[in-house]
């Protein structure tokens, strides 16, 4: 009963909400809010011991491992875009600076949103290093060939939440505490590989959309282009016209032809800066979220490898259980790696 009400004053650990109710399974509880199954309560968790009764929990939202905030991104584009056009203007004149300073506002745009672009990137693949990091760490302090019982599981449990306070809030311990949570509360390792067969493929689907303001600007930079390109065009559209209304003054003649080349230079340059930068945002793009899906994959094999396998499971599965399981591990991993190929 004690645990019961200290449950519902914890409140839910995926959306934050305060409306858990026991279920009719022993030590399962289930969130009213979003509706998804809770264990019981875990008494060793400091920052839970901390919180005063009645207190509402901050709502934390699994993420992809390398995603990042977008706006600290745009302001540091926004200071490389300003500290470039500083460096382009000290240059002296030529076809860069044509390029980027005579052509118009457009480019000042695909420079910025190109900028904002590459620096998520870089971002990205700074946190990718930082996640990679995690997979040398072993929280479990076990010897070799020691198994992980579930008595043990709340000293593992305590080590998670620590390295969290400590800024490791990062993709793989947030797996590694759910699958022990499930683990502690049914003691069933067949339930666990199931926990994080789910949780590898929610993994997957939040890499694969966490990549869509990047699609966003590989998108929106040709379509400047092609803005600059209609407006270069339509500048020399009207230049043109000119030139036959001043078809009988020499000099008059002269000055709407320039309209017109200048005009038609920026119809181009617009368009062939715009497919540079394109270009050069969709490498960088492929091969960060190549490397975020090898992470993955390397975070399912540490599970794998180092979780399953060292559990302890109370049902004590004979040889031929334990060779159904591997099975099953392997035949889920393999149609993993399937769905990514």
């Amino acid at each position: 009963m004690q645990q019961d009400e200290q449950r519902e004053r914890e409140g839910c650990p995926y959306c934050g909400e305060d409306t858990l109710v026991p279920s009719d399974a022993p030590g399962i509880f289930r969130c009213g809010g979003c509706g998804r199954s809770v264990l019981a309560p875990t008494l060793h968790d400091p920052a839970r011991r901390a919180a005063p009764p009645g207190a509402r929990r901050r709502r934390r939202t699994r993420r992809a491992p390398g995603e990042v905030a977008a706006w600290p991104a745009a302001l540091a584009a926004l200071v490389l875009t300003v500290g470039f056009y500083l460096f382009l203007g000290a240059l002296p004149g030529g076809r860069l600076t044509q390029l980027f300073l005579e052509r118009g506002s457009v480019p000042y745009v695909i420079t910025g949103v190109s900028a904002w672009a590459l620096c998520l990137l870089a971002a990205r693949a700074w946190q990718l290093r930082t996640e990679s990091r995690a997979l040398r760490i072993d929280p479990f302090e076990l010897a070799a060939g020691e198994r992980l019982t579930r008595a043990r599981v709340a000293g593992v449990l305590e080590r998670l939440s620590l390295r969290r306070e400590q800024g490791d809030d990062g993709f793989l311990a947030a797996r590694l505490e759910r699958a022990l949570r499930h683990f502690q509360s049914r003691g069933r390792v067949a339930e666990v590989v199931d926990v994080l067969a789910a949780e590898s493929a929610a993994d997957e689907g939040r890499v694969e959309a966490s990549y869509a303001l990047i699609r966003v600007f590989v998108w929106a930079v040709p379509t400047l282009g092609f803005i600059g390109t209609v407006i270069g065009i339509g500048g020399a559209v009207g230049g043109f016209s000119e030139t036959l209304e001043a078809a009988a003054s020499l000099d008059a003649m002269k000055e709407s032809i320039g309209t017109v080349t200048a005009g038609l230079g920026v119809a181009f340059d617009t368009t062939l800066l715009a497919l540079v930068m394109s270009i050069l945002i969709m490498f960088p793009a492929n091969a960060v979220q190549r490397v975020e899906e090898e992470l993955v994959a390397a975070v399912d094999d540490y599970c794998v490898e180092q979780l399953v396998l060292r559990l302890d499971d109370d049902a004590a599965p004979d040889d031929a259980a334990v060779e159904a399981l591997a099975q099953r591990i392997f035949r889920q991993l393999r149609a993993a790696s399937d769905a990514e190929s």
